[in-house]
């Protein structure tokens, strides 16, 4: 399962996109922001929903403190990771006290700061409006959806014995406030709490800054619905959400992060979770030209990390066309602190390591060639 080499490949040779091509002129300034989450201790334990709103008080305190840090560097679009505001580790009734049921923008206009009483118990998302209203920016972030089940379901969808579906869900704010996408995670990971929508949604909006952007959270990324559909349909700039654990040898955050941009030619805003103890941390602003990002190093303290640049506007392409992407991203290509790039070693590292990547187990073996050292990652099953 060479995930990052699979992905870079199919998204090169299979699909071969055209190359990415910037908007005369065209620039706009981006942050994401690497969130150390304040975790619910006792995720298990069902909460009220007075007390989840106590807790995730919290997080979304340290959101408006950063939400104020990027506007002042002139950011116009914000991006916070995927489970900032509430965390992990829920069941499927411990988390009720953190769900808002939040209205679908394409059927209905709303701006939560401006109309906090159009629907009771959306505090959450009155509180994401109003900063991006106040900042004058574009605002992404996570939370938990309630969405009721159909009263005549179709064929195509089921719905839990509690008659609704509990979604991992992006949400968009305007620089005004108001809702203007919601995104409903397709490809869950292990994510007791929610359900898988009954259809793969496909999610862009439009900026007057830099044009349409997709959505995109975490695990999504390694799936062809929604992530090659919408590259396949001109999707250049794209939004990632994430809680990302780190696994080597092929699921390094910035790795794969740098992979998907260079491969599909495409801007990508990544914003993950800071922790530690799980190892996740990998933040950054990618596009095939210039890369902005942050990786925690063992030691460094366990903080947030807000990042902003100014990136180029990509023009949409039409769809397939012959790649003629090239490496002209060699030069100048990263900046922030994690630039080191070192000559391949003369020597041959170590022969071997044995490690472990989601559910199954890889051996690292080094073999020489004729011509150069190969390295070789065998399955374990």
């Amino acid at each position: 399962m060479f995930l990052s080499a699979l992905i870079y490949c199919y998204l090169c040779s299979s699909l071969r996109f055209g190359e990415a091509v910037l908007s005369a002129g065209s620039s706009y300034v981006a942050a994401v922001y690497e969130h150390r989450v304040f975790l619910n201790p006792e995720p298990r334990v069902p909460l009220s929903r007075c007390d989840a709103l106590k807790h995730v008080q919290k997080n979304l305190d340290i959101y408006e403190e950063q939400a104020a840090r990027a506007a002042k560097q002139g950011a116009q679009i914000l991006v916070f990771p995927e489970d900032g505001i509430q965390g992990f580790n829920f069941s499927r009734l411990s988390i009720s006290g953190y769900l808002e049921t939040i209205p679908d923008p394409q059927q209905e206009k709303w701006n939560p700061c401006k109309e906090p009483g159009r629907y009771t118990n959306t505090e959450i998302l009155q509180r994401l409006s109003c900063m991006a209203h106040g900042y004058n920016l574009y605002l992404v972030a996570n939370m938990g959806d309630l969405q009721p089940c159909p009263v005549e379901p179709s064929s195509s969808s089921s719905c839990s014995p509690d008659g609704h579906w509990q979604f991992n869900t992006n949400v968009v704010f305007s620089s005004d406030g108001q809702l203007v996408a919601r995104y409903h995670k397709r490809n869950l990971y292990f994510e007791e709490a929610f359900d898988t929508p009954p259809q793969t949604e496909i999610i862009t909006f439009d900026t007057p800054f830099a044009g349409r952007f997709g959505l995109l959270t975490c695990f999504d990324i390694l799936f062809h619905d929604p992530t090659v559909v919408l590259v396949e349909r001109g999707v250049r700039q794209f939004i990632f959400p994430t809680a990302w654990m780190n696994q080597l040898p092929l699921l390094d955050t910035i790795q794969f992060q740098r992979a998907f941009s260079l491969g599909a030619n495409v801007t990508l805003l990544a914003s993950n979770i800071r922790n530690d103890h799980l190892i996740m941390t990998g933040s950054g602003m990618y596009t095939p030209f210039t890369a902005t990002y942050h990786h925690a190093r063992q030691g460094d303290p366990e903080e947030g990390r807000l990042l902003v640049a100014t990136l180029p506007v990509l023009e949409e392409s039409g769809g397939r066309t012959e790649s003629t992407f090239s490496a002209a991203t060699d030069s100048g290509y990263c900046q922030k602190d994690s630039c080191d790039y070192s000559s391949p070693p003369k020597t041959v590292p170590s022969s071997s390591f044995i490690s472990s990547m989601i559910t199954g187990n890889y051996h690292r073996v080094t073999v020489q060639s004729s011509m150069h050292w190969e390295l070789l990652l065998e399955h374990t099953l």
